[in-house]
C-alpha cells in the first residue's frame, strides 16, 4: 500500500481524462462467448460468432491515486453467421448477419504500477446494451434467419431494447507525461440475459415430398475483445485549500 500510494508523477488523482477506443470482438469459446447449437428432427443448426468491433468515446474520473472510474459509450457490431446442415437429404447453408448495438459501461478501476511509466489495472462493472432493431437475412426462401429482441417477447417490460450485464477488464498502460496514455487489454461482456431470440428457417422440397422446419436459438451477447484506447494528456485539478479564519482579513469575515 505504501507503494501505491508514493506514486508521484503520473498519478491519476484529481484527474479526468477523455479518450478514445477500438475494441476488436475476438471469437472464443472461453466464458460461454462461442457457438450456439441445436439439434432437431434431424437437422442440425448453429450460430456461430464472427469477428466484430466496438469503437467510441471513454472518461476516466480519478477519485485517488490507485483507483478510478471509467465510462463512455460505444457503437458495437457484432458479427454472426447462422448454419443448418440436414444429414439424410445432404443439405448444408450457411447466412451471415450482424447485431448492431450502444453500450454505456461504468466500472471501477484500481491501479498497480509496475515502473516509473507503465501501470497495470483491472477493472470491473455494470453495462447498459441498447439494440436499436431486428434483422433478417437468407440465401433463398428455402433458408433464412430472424433474430428478434427478446425484450419484445415480453410485454411487461417498458425498455423493451436495452439489456444490462457484466463487464470485466485487464490491461496495461503506458502514461507520458505530455502526450497522454495509451493502454492495451482485454475485455469480457457478459449481459444477465439473453439478448436476441434467432430463429432459423429451412425448407427442401423436392418431386416427391415437402420437409419444413425451424429452430429457434437464443444469441447471449457474450464476447471478448482486445482494448486498445488513447487518453488525452489533461492537468491535474487543483486541490481547495480552507483558509484559517483567524488569518482572514476582518472585511472577508463578514
Amino acid at each position: 500500500m505504501l507503494f501505491l500510494c508514493s506514486v508521484p508523477s503520473f498519478s491519476q488523482e484529481r484527474v479526468t481524462t477523455f479518450g478514445v477506443q477500438m475494441k476488436p470482438i475476438i471469437p472464443s469459446n472461453l466464458f460461454r462467448a462461442g457457438a450456439t447449437e441445436l439439434s432437431q428432427n434431424g437437422v442440425d443448426y448453429a450460430l456461430n460468432q464472427q469477428v466484430g468491433y466496438a469503437f467510441g468515446g471513454v472518461m476516466r474520473f480519478g477519485l485517488n491515486k490507485w483507483l478510478s472510474l471509467e465510462s463512455g459509450i460505444s457503437f458495437v457490431r457484432r458479427n454472426f453467421s447462422a448454419q443448418v446442415y440436414h444429414e439424410e437429404l445432404s443439405f448444408a447453408d450457411t447466412t451471415d448477419f450482424r447485431i448492431i448495438g450502444y453500450e454505456i459501461p461504468i466500472s471501477g478501476l484500481v491501479f498497480v504500477r509496475l515502473s516509473d511509466k507503465i501501470y497495470m489495472n483491472a477493472s470491473f462493472g455494470l453495462a447498459l446494451d441498447m439494440f436499436p432493431s431486428d434483422v433478417s437475412s437468407g440465401t433463398s426462401q428455402d433458408f433464412y434467419q430472424y433474430s428478434l429482441r427478446t425484450g419484445f417477447a415480453n410485454s411487461n417490460s417498458i425498455l423493451n431494447f436495452v439489456k444490462t450485464g457484466l463487464i470485466a477488464n485487464i490491461g496495461f498502460e503506458y502514461r507520458t507525461k505530455e502526450s497522454g496514455y495509451f493502454y492495451i487489454g482485454a475485455s469480457y461482456h457478459r449481459p444477465f440475459s439473453p439478448i436476441y431470440n434467432t430463429g432459423i428457417n429451412y425448407t427442401y422440397t423436392n418431386s416427391t415430398a415437402k420437409f419444413e422446419d425451424l429452430g429457434v436459438l437464443q444469441l447471449s451477447g457474450n464476447y471478448l475483445t482486445i482494448d486498445f484506447k488513447y487518453f488525452f494528456h489533461e492537468e491535474k485539478r487543483e486541490k481547495k485549500v480552507e483558509r484559517d479564519p483567524s488569518t482572514m482579513p476582518s472585511w472577508m469575515k463578514k
